[in-house]
């Protein structure tokens, strides 16, 4: 019995999405990483001010880190390409995928941060 040509067509074509699926997940994740990190570059001051809490000697300690807006912009930027870049070498696509798109947050909580008080 011969098989229908649009499902062979959609054999073939779901055979091709597979073998892409790394590219065709990673286009929107870059795109969406470069258009955060253009708002970054326009809305965030000079320098950009990050507080952390630590423990020394089992106290609480707070500290601030002061980030020029150029290392606040890149930063988040370098880590969701490297997130990428996983991607496309793990056989399980997947996770790295995830993890990209958790780094996307870091754009908007550093933005978030710096616009309140």
């Amino acid at each position: 019995m011969k098989e229908n040509k649009f499902i062979q067509t959609l054999r073939v074509s779901w055979s091709w999405i597979y073998r892409l699926r790394s590219l065709i997940l990673a286009i929107p994740v870059a795109i969406a990483a470069v258009m955060l990190a253009l708002r970054n570059a326009s809305k965030l001051p000079e320098l950009v001010v990050m507080g952390t809490a630590g423990s020394e000697s089992g106290t609480l300690v707070f500290r601030s880190i002061t980030l020029s807006r150029n290392m606040a912009v890149m930063l988040p930027l370098i880590i969701t390409a490297a997130c990428i870049l996983l991607m496309f070498f793990s056989k399980k696509v997947i996770y790295p995928w995830l993890i990209s798109l958790f780094s996307l947050v870091l754009p908007i909580a550093l933005l978030l941060i710096n616009s309140f008080p």
